[in-house]
């Protein structure tokens, strides 16, 4: 694959690659794209948790209007209203609003988390909506591709969105095998994961031929659709990937920053730093995961997650609305191999850390039910 005038590997050839369930090949070499949207609203939120010991599990009870709302709850953030145009310029009411919250916060967080500024820029839908409420890993199609859902039903308080990449001779169902708990949590709260089948084979390969940049077209038309259809909280819109897709996951986090909140890539990252713009000014956070020495398969995941955490924290001081916070989290594992904590922590960094998130609720560090060897970067 040529990057920037040097070649990275012989895809698809002699070397193999990434794959979270077997076989195939990885690698990456991309640069973002996508315009940015024409509008968006919100305002600051709160959500308050208890804190301490331990994680649970709470539904948020409450939604906002205006921009502006509290939930009290276990501890993760929460959503104000957002309206925006669509990646292609065009402008669209939609969005969700109010507040959400999930995961206990211990340790180090505040059991608060609070947000600030202008909430997401949200995609307009374009055509007819595929039907998204109440699915069960049911294929449905967003820009003339296959998508997997799982979706619960619209509920009286916003839920979060989970857009997952398998990696390289895997399929959609890889989620359930590595989040089925936060799919559940997810869908009974109302909420939607969707995880990806097929590539539009648009814009630039974010490794090994597997996800392009083009592909987040697919992930505007299904977040505008569940806009619609469902209470999602648009301020916890999140995604994730293994291997390819956790490439794919480090591409979304600058070329969806104008709406995505954070990223948890399993043994993903960015190859070359600065490989992709930022839509806009803000920059989501980043938790990271990857088997450090023995996570290598054509590329070093662990240097490749390195290189975007690197990347992200150096935007955290002039994001705006405030973002960038970074975490990884070395497991020591081999590819792909982070085990249910590490997921686990990885989901409450993310639930933590909603769109215009601010202060850190990390700031005094990470909380003890996070494995020992996750370390802030900054």
């Amino acid at each position: 694959m040529a990057m920037k005038g040097r070649t990275l590997v012989g895809l698809l050839a002699a070397s193999s690659v990434v794959g979270c369930a077997g076989s195939s090949s990885t690698s990456g070499n991309p640069e973002g794209q996508g315009g940015p949207g024409t509008s968006s609203s919100g305002g600051g939120t709160s959500s308050s948790g208890s804190s301490g010991g331990g994680s649970s599990s709470g539904a948020p009870s409450s939604s906002g209007s205006q921009g502006t709302s509290s939930s009290s709850g276990s501890s993760s953030g929460s959503s104000g209203s957002g309206s925006g145009g669509n990646h292609g310029g065009s402008s669209s009411s939609g969005g969700g609003s109010g507040s959400g919250s999930g995961s206990s916060g211990s340790g180090g967080s505040s059991g608060t988390v609070t947000t600030t500024g202008a909430g997401p820029t949200l995609p307009a839908a374009s055509g007819t909506c595929p039907s998204l409420v109440g699915l069960s890993g049911t294929t449905v199609t967003a820009d003339s591709q296959t998508v997997y859902i799982w979706s619960g039903t619209k509920g009286s308080t916003p839920a979060p969105i989970l857009f997952y990449w398998h990696g390289t001779g895997s399929t959609p169902q890889e989620v359930e095998a590595f989040m089925s708990t936060q799919l559940s949590q997810i869908t009974s709260e109302g909420g939607l994961v969707a995880s990806f089948d097929t590539s539009t084979a648009q814009g630039t390969d974010t490794g090994d031929a597997v996800w392009y940049t083009g592909d987040f077209a697919i992930a505007d038309q299904i977040l505008a659709c569940a806009v619609q259809q469902l209470n999602i909280d648009t301020r916890h819109i999140i995604t994730a990937g293994c291997s390819a897709g956790g490439l794919q996951a480090g591409a979304m986090v600058f070329s969806r920053s104008d709406y995505l909140a954070c990223s948890m890539p399993n043994s993903g990252g960015e190859v070359i730093a600065g490989e992709y713009p930022l839509e806009n000014a803000h920059v989501p956070s980043l938790i990271t995961t990857h088997g450090g020495s023995t996570d290598d398969v054509v590329i070093s995941f662990a240097t490749a997650s390195a290189t975007l955490d690197t990347d992200v924290a150096s935007h955290m001081a002039s994001s705006m609305p405030p973002g960038g916070y970074v975490v990884d989290c070395n497991h020591g594992g081999g590819h792909c191999g982070a085990p249910a904590n590490d997921i686990a922590a990885q989901w409450q960094f993310c639930e933590d850390h909603p769109f215009g998130v601010s202060p850190d609720p990390y700031a005094s560090g990470l909380p003890s039910s996070f494995p020992s060897y996750c370390t802030v970067i900054k």
